[in-house]
Formats: C-alpha cells, structure tokens, sequence
C-alpha cells in the first residue's frame, strides 16, 4: 500500500490511498511537469480531512501544461494566489493551467467531511465554488497570504491547521461521518457494485434516505459516487495497460456493470473526451 506523510514526517498507511492518483488524467506526462506531496491531517481533523495535497510545478521556459483531472467525488479547499476557493464536485472533467513556477496547496475532504464546516447540503456546492468570505466569513486574501509565505510544506500546514481549528470554527464530530464514509469505501472496493440497490444491501434503510444522506452529506447521488468510481478504475485500467490490445475491453465494460462494450466506450469518451483504447495509447505515445 502507497503511504502518506504527516506533517511530522512520520509515514502512516491510509486505507484509501488505493485511489490517489486515479483522477489525475495521462498521468505518465504530468509525472514530467509537477510534484506531488500528501499530507496525514492531525488527529483533530482527522474525522473530516483525508489528506493535504501540495502541488509543485517549475516550466520556466517551457510552455503551459494543461492538467485535466476526473475528480473523485469530495470537497477541495485550495490555497493557490489569486485563486483560492472552496471547490465542490465537478460533474466534468476538469483541468488547470500550468504556467511558469507555481504551488497550490489543497485540503482533500473525506466523503461528507466538510458539511460539518458548511452546515449546509454540500450539493450546494456542485459544479461551482465559493469564497472563503462566503464559507467562513474570513478575507481570503489574507489566509492565503499567511499559508504561501511559508518556508516550507509543514508551516503551511500549520497556518492551515491553526485556522480549521479555531474554537469557533471546529465542528463537533458528526456521527454519520463514519458510517457515509464506510458507505463509500464498499463502494469503492467492491467494483461488483454498479447499481445503488446493490449499495443497501445491509444498511437497513430506504433508497430515499440514502439519496437524501448523499445529497446532504457528499453533494451529489449515491448513483453519481459509484458509476464515477467505476469510470476511474476504467481510466486506470486503462493507464495501466502495457498496450491498448492488452484489455479485455468487453469484460471490462461488463465488470464496471456496463450493458455492452459500445455503451462503456460512449459513456467513457463523454467524461474523459477520448475512448478507452485511445487512451490507453496515449500512454504508450507518452512512454
């Protein structure tokens, strides 16, 4: 298993880091253009936060790199300059321009980890973002400020951790945390589960208030978790292929839950923008 670092430097396993890196799209080229570091929040935030990420890129005399990213499904809250905000689900691929030397440093929420700083439906928050002014009530230019003069990685951890855990700002621990973020972790490691039925096996509840739990808690459907969970081990699939005529396209659509392999190409071109063979070629190209 991949391990994180806390800010200490103390390595710790974390038992969803089988996903890091999914939703970072052709990741053999941008292995070549930024740096990456993950972070173990304290013990304090450790009920809401599933890591800090700090992204690091130096293409001084080389052109931008556009970086497109399938989000996996939680909240981000990044401290970049002139650019920090609250980001909630995007539906879409997204990317973001490189240029010249930069750092952004992000705040990876667990599933349903930052309603309790919200208090609000996270779905609020899909497919757009919002000022540290509009969540917290605080001048973002000035945290910001604070965090991005730091010397290095574990001050900015520090500043940023100072400020989650402000008495008037620290939620109390939720009860239903744990049990949304077991929820998805089935989701996650069961890839047999393609459909929400399959999801409630065991629960001892209705769809409905899944549904309901889901939009407050994670901000989009139970429906839109797993079928974007199952998009990312096929893009990592994918990736991980030594040559695109090594997948069993076919039974990999069928294990991802798909009617036919027409349908899990269609669905896969829609999202990431090119079909499942072509990329996986990309990474041969890139190699």
């Amino acid at each position: 298993m991949e391990k994180q670092i806390n800010a200490s430097g103390q390595a710790q396993a974390d038992a969803h880091m089988d996903l890091q890196g999914r939703g970072i799209l052709y990741k053999s080229t941008a292995e070549s253009k930024f740096r990456m570091a993950r972070y173990l929040p304290c013990e304090a935030l450790q009920p809401f936060i599933r890591h800090y990420w700090i992204v690091e890129w130096d293409l001084t005399g080389q052109p931008p790199y556009k970086q497109e990213v399938l989000q996996n499904p939680v909240v981000n809250f990044v401290i970049e300059k002139g650019q920090t905000a609250i980001f909630g689900i995007a539906g879409e691929k997204s990317h973001h321009m490189l240029e010249g030397r930069g750092l952004a440093f992000g705040v990876h929420f667990l599933p349903g980890g930052f309603y309790p700083f919200y208090g609000r439906p996270v779905s609020e928050l899909t497919d757009t973002s919002k000022s540290l002014e509009e969540v917290f009530g605080c001048e973002t230019e000035r945290l910001e400020r604070d965090i991005l003069s730091q010397p290095d990685h574990a001050g900015m951890i520090a500043v940023l951790e100072q400020f989650l855990t402000a008495e008037e700002r620290l939620p109390a621990n939720d009860p239903n945390l744990k049990w949304i973020c077991d929820v998805v972790d089935r989701m996650i490691a069961d890839s047999s589960i393609t459909k929400v039925d399959q999801a409630l096996e065991g629960l001892g509840m209705s769809k409905r208030t899944l549904q309901r739990l889901f939009n407050q808690y994670v901000g989009v459907s139970p429906k839109w978790v797993i079928q974007r969970y199952r998009m990312l081990e096929a893009a990592q699939a994918a990736a991980n292929a030594d040559t695109s005529e090594t997948v069993d396209w076919p039974a990999l659509a069928a294990e991802l839950g798909f009617y036919d392999q027409a349908h899990f190409s269609k669905a896969f071109k829609a999202l990431v923008g090119v079909s499942p063979e072509s990329y996986a070629k990309s990474r041969e190209q890139a190699q």
